[in-house]
């Protein structure tokens, strides 16, 4: 199912497009350079998102003008009709085949950005609703927040910046959610080492996600019931000094009037990593996440 979010980003698609499909191209259009005028063409049925056309006019330009930098430009734009059309695993290795090629320059910035936007557009709406269930392959998510993340990191100048953080932020509220969702799975199975990992990778991964108060608490609450009260504390005054303003400081707070004065152990953060999970089946058949 095709998300509801990225259909409405489509429209917003052509305006993120390299500048070499933009007025520079355009200026061109009337020159004697060919290969410019007939990839001006082109982009003109890009622009009236006449796909077949288009499509057909940037494999003209690629195969008539092969020498010409706008052949390149064709190849890249032929994957930005896939991805227009909604064929994303053919979009995806058609930014991959072009990076390979061309790994550098404004147009490897778009072409990063986009696969990253390939990732994001196969997951389901409602894994941007509500919390992703435990069965879930969750490696298609884990893809697109490390294309996000990349992207962010090494292309902190270009126009797409803004789309590519607000992007981010989702799709790691989404594996976020997953996590808590799957830290309880274990939860109500006692399974009380496995629900301390998961927390923790909710606290040390997620930060932003607006879940980590809540894991906070979750955490100490843990430790308190599986007799570890230095740890417990250390989750309590951690989500104290951390997360100030949450929900979740009172219940904190009471917490540790009940403790009352002792040794602190802070969350170990360090340990916080976070596996991609796959559908399994458990003792009893059982679906459980794989380790």
């Amino acid at each position: 199912m095709v998300g509801l979010r990225v259909l409405a980003a489509l429209s917003v698609l052509a305006a993120s497009l390299p500048a070499c499909s933009g007025a520079q191209v355009a200026a061109a259009a009337h020159s004697n350079d060919p290969a410019r005028n007939a990839f001006e063409r082109a982009m003109a049925l890009f622009r009236a998102e006449e796909w077949p056309e288009a499509a057909e006019a940037f494999r003209a330009v690629a195969h008539d003008h092969a020498s010409s930098p706008f052949a390149a430009r064709s190849e890249l734009r032929l994957a930005d009709v896939q991805f227009r059309q909604e064929t994303y695993t053919e979009a995806l290795a058609s930014f991959r085949a072009w990076l390979r090629y061309h790994p550098s320059g404004d147009d490897a910035a778009h072409a990063h950005f986009m696969i990253a936007r390939c990732y994001v557009a196969q997951m389901p709406d409602d894994w941007f609703l509500v919390p992703s269930t435990y069965e879930r392959d969750m490696s298609s998510v884990h893809d697109a927040e490390g294309a996000l993340a990349r992207f962010v990191r090494d292309y902190p100048e270009s126009s797409d910046l803004a789309e590519a953080r607000r992007l981010l932020h989702d799709v790691r509220l989404v594996l976020a959610q997953h996590e808590y969702y799957v830290a309880e799975f274990y939860l109500n199975r006692d399974r009380f080492p496995a629900a301390i990992s998961r927390l923790l990778g909710v606290i040390g991964n997620y930060e932003g996600s607006g879940l980590a108060s809540r894991a906070l608490l979750q955490l100490g609450e843990v430790y308190l019931r599986t007799d570890q009260q230095p740890e417990a504390r250390g989750a309590f005054q951690s989500l104290l000094e951390t997360h100030p303003e949450s929900p979740q400081v009172e219940a904190a707070r009471r917490y540790l009037a009940r403790l009352g004065a002792g040794p602190s152990v802070p969350p170990d953060l360090a340990s916080a990593s976070i596996p991609v999970t796959q559908p399994a089946h458990g003792a009893g058949g059982e679906r459980t996440p794989r380790r």
